[in-house]
């Protein structure tokens, strides 16, 4: 049975409705992460800027979720966006060392004295 608050939800965001149905057919209960699991469906977002994400049916939403922590300077922050645009016009995986790797793992060594030498992974089961 739906409450009237989900109803209120549900009629409020018929474009997140639709592409849940759809969603559904491909991801297991409908999502690719946990987090985004609600009832009775996760929000679709069309884009983000700043400390806001946008819906896909116009609703301006104050992001507190900030890509798990990892946007904490905000979505599309200017300095981010320039950097970035600026490497990928270098390219983006080279698979062979380079001058940042270095400049970055001694950026890592000098902020934590105890470090001798670091390693990079992508995940705590790779490390």
């Amino acid at each position: 049975m739906v409450t009237p608050i989900e109803q209120r939800y549900i009629d409020l965001h018929p474009g997140s409705t639709q592409r849940h149905a759809t969603a559904r057919d491909i991801f297991p209960d409908g999502v690719t992460h946990d987090a985004r699991r609600l009832r009775p469906f996760p929000l679709y977002v069309s884009h983000a800027e700043g400390p806001y994400k946008w819906d896909v049916d116009g609703h301006q939403i104050i992001d507190f979720r900030t890509g798990h922590g990892s946007m904490i300077l905000g979505h599309a922050h200017p300095a981010i966006v320039a950097a970035v645009s600026e490497q990928v016009a270098r390219g983006t995986h080279p698979s062979a060392s380079t001058d940042l790797e270095m400049q970055w793992g001694q950026q890592v060594i000098d902020l934590i004295p105890s470090a001798e030498k670091v390693r990079f992974h992508s995940s705590g089961t790779e490390a």
